[in-house]
């Protein structure tokens, strides 16, 4: 057990306190950065049940997210709620082009690229999607939420 400097304070370690956010470069070696937080912060919350196919959502939505925005500032982003990770990743790339049939090029690359992750968040019985920019919005999100059974399940069957 760490040092406390309050003899009072004890450590919240249930998974309702999961509430974590980062910013990483992108770059390709960031995924590997987010891999490692994403399994600390679930080890330190009591889920590593789920740490594995949360690790393959967030490594893929991160590496996604470099090639969309190199060498710019993305966002990550994990909570829990109702007994769900919440997954979410931001880059600065614009979601909407001015050209309609670009913009549609480009978001069919985007979930190509993604494909992995969709493919896990399915197994898990979980959701995900890209979030809708407001007119003032810039950049693109794309969240995916993992129920703890279904992730569970998930990763006994595949590790």
């Amino acid at each position: 057990m760490p040092a406390r400097l309050c003899p009072l304070f004890t450590p919240h370690r249930e998974p309702s306190r999961l509430a974590y956010s980062f910013t990483v470069p992108g770059e390709p070696r960031s995924a590997a950065v987010a891999r490692g937080s994403v399994r600390t912060a679930l080890r330190a919350h009591e889920l590593a049940d789920i740490e594995e196919p949360a690790v393959q959502v967030v490594s893929e939505l991160v590496a996604c997210a470099a090639l969309f925005a190199p060498d710019q500032n993305l966002y990550v982003s994990l909570g829990w709620h109702a007994e769900t990770l919440r997954i979410v990743s931001w880059d600065p790339h614009p979601p909407g082009h001015r050209d309609r049939a670009l913009g549609a090029v480009c978001t069919a690359r985007r979930r190509r690229r993604l494909l992995l992750a969709i493919g896990v968040v399915r197994e898990c019985r979980g959701t995900w999607g890209a979030a809708k920019p407001a007119p003032a919005t810039e950049g693109t999100t794309v969240w995916a939420n993992l129920p703890r059974t279904g992730a569970a399940a998930y990763a006994a069957r595949r590790c």
